[in-house]
């Protein structure tokens, strides 16, 4: 029983780190060794949970509900995951590693009760998820850039409307004066097609009206 245990571990650590190894690869917070530990904890927490307490079970009077330490790291997990998440303005991040810490945690309670197939499928599933969609998101669903420009003074209008034009949509966060001759503007850049932003880049300084242009 004590190998099936220590494969147990042995497994979820495995599954919890590839998970991680792929938010590592993209610098986010949470990364390999995050993974891994909240793997091994959830699976010593499921095994606690279903074989820990074998040696109490033979008292009548002691009620047992095997389910409860499982809730407990669901709902302990959740609080782990919050700390990923950060909020910059009008922009949310981390949303996508608090959920494969979730998920992470899922499978390591999975493999934890010996369930192994439904571990590692739950795993291939999270892999497709994270690499597959976030290319499929990238190339075809809107992507969001805010750029600082500084541009020559009273071209406003005439930048904004350009930009538009060429397909993209635009929100305005900021105009102010730079010097006597220029402003910077700030803005939002909403766009749909496969272009990169090296390109919209090199797109907005062939605007004679803008003087420079980076990525905030």
């Amino acid at each position: 029983m004590t190998e099936e245990f220590l494969f147990r571990l042995i497994l979820a650590s495995l599954l919890g780190g590839v998970i991680g190894l792929e938010r590592q690869i993209r610098a986010k917070e949470a990364g390999v060794r995050t993974h891994i530990l909240i793997g091994i904890g959830s699976a010593m927490f499921m095994i606690v949970s279903k074989y820990g307490f074998y040696d109490v079970i033979e008292h009548t009077h002691i009620g047992l509900d095997p389910s409860r330490i499982a809730a407990q790291v669901v709902t302990g997990v959740g609080f782990l995951g919050a700390g990923n998440i950060l909020v910059q303005k009008q922009t949310i991040r981390g949303l996508t590693t608090a959920a494969d810490v979730w998920v992470t945690a899922a499978i390591g309670l999975v493999i934890g009760s010996g369930m192994y197939e439904v571990g590692i499928i739950g795993t291939i599933m999270a892999l497709i998820v994270l690499e597959f969609f976030r290319q499929l998101t990238y190339r075809f669903l809107n992507r969001h850039l805010q750029l600082r420009m500084r541009i020559a003074a009273g071209t406003a209008q005439v930048v904004l409307t350009s930009l538009n034009e060429q397909g993209y949509r635009i929100q305005l966060r900021s105009l102010a004066n730079d010097t006597s001759d220029s402003h910077v503007l700030t803005a939002n850049i909403e766009y749909t097609d496969a272009t990169s932003v090296n390109q919209i880049l090199s797109s907005l300084k062939e605007n004679p009206a803008i003087k420079e242009v980076s990525v905030v």
